[in-house]
């Protein structure tokens, strides 16, 4: 098993700058990755975690999910590579 930081691409997403029709989407996307909680992945491939934390929060992130990036919804991976699109 290896963990390599360096290809890690983390992407933030601040909800209170989208609007309410963005917030729809992206909760939608989320509730088809809460979908894929069980599926275990293979050697070598890479993974999602997602995370949901408070604006003003310093603890820990109040909903996690982690799961194979082969089972991520092709939305999900649009938006992790491109960010929110101005529409």
């Amino acid at each position: 098993m290896a963990h390599f930081p360096g290809l890690a691409s983390p992407r933030r997403i601040r909800c209170a700058q989208c609007t309410e029709e963005q917030r729809q989407w992206i909760q939608s996307l989320l509730e088809q990755a809460g979908q894929y909680l069980d599926i275990e992945g293979g050697a070598d491939r890479r993974r999602f975690c997602l995370e949901i934390t408070e604006e003003d929060a310093s603890t820990s992130p109040t909903w996690t999910l982690s799961f194979d990036e082969s089972q991520a919804p092709a939305a999900l991976i649009r938006l992790w590579q491109h960010g929110m699109l101005e529409e």
